[in-house]
């Protein structure tokens, strides 16, 4: 997680364009993982210039002083790269992809610094990879300030966590409900199918 101190730019808490992130957040930002944004980093473009992702800010050439400088992202480019790809992401995938998705991919959450309870249960503010949470620049904006921070879970793990208001649990919860209803009406409609199998394959025992 990045210190405080590393969000820079004239105006921070307005998120200005100017303003820059550390690699960890920029990925975030994104909707992908540290480990994709590198990627993009290293990979070619048709012209064979260096990254098909979003210009970074390099540090000092090796062997100068702070050349161990971490990259960072200007936000306006990260926010042009947004606009410009679209497409649905790693995590949209994961959201989007049935019972499994649900119970073994791990997204990133918003959540609150410091337990509000005992055993140090974490308390959620909202999935930090939905684009189209109005709140999302805010939350953003307070993830690299410091005065929240964010964590990975699967959805179900959310879906069983506390939130910080009801109604943003209620909306991921649904859709938990949902894929478990769906599912169990699956097996349902499996078990009355196996039931007619056997009765047709032996008429004397269901006479």
């Amino acid at each position: 997680m990045a210190h405080p101190d590393e969000f820079k730019g004239t105006e921070a808490d307005a998120l200005p364009d100017t303003a820059t992130v550390p690699a960890e957040l920029a990925a975030l930002y994104l909707c992908m993982s540290p480990a994709q944004l590198a990627d993009l980093r290293k990979s070619k473009r048709p012209d064979g210039r260096a990254g098909n992702g979003p210009p970074v800010i390099k540090p000092v050439e090796s062997g100068a002083a702070g050349s161990k400088d971490p990259v960072r992202y200007a936000l306006g480019t990260l926010r042009a790269f947004a606009r410009s790809h679209t497409a649905p992401t790693a995590f949209d995938t994961a959201l989007n992809s049935g019972i499994l998705g649900w119970v073994s991919a791990k997204l990133p959450f918003f959540a609150e610094l410091e337990p509000r309870v005992k055993r140090g249960r974490r308390v959620l503010i909202g999935g930090a990879w939905d684009r189209t949470d109005p709140l999302r620049e805010k939350r953003f904006m307070d993830l690299a300030k410091g005065r929240i921070r964010f964590t990975s879970l699967t959805c179900a793990e959310a879906a069983a966590s506390l939130w910080a208001d009801v109604a943003s649990h209620s909306e991921l919860a649904e859709k938990g409900l949902a894929l478990l209803k769906s599912e169990t009406q699956a097996i349902e409609a499996s078990l009355a199918a196996t039931a007619a199998l056997a009765a047709a394959s032996n008429p004397a025992s269901a006479a």
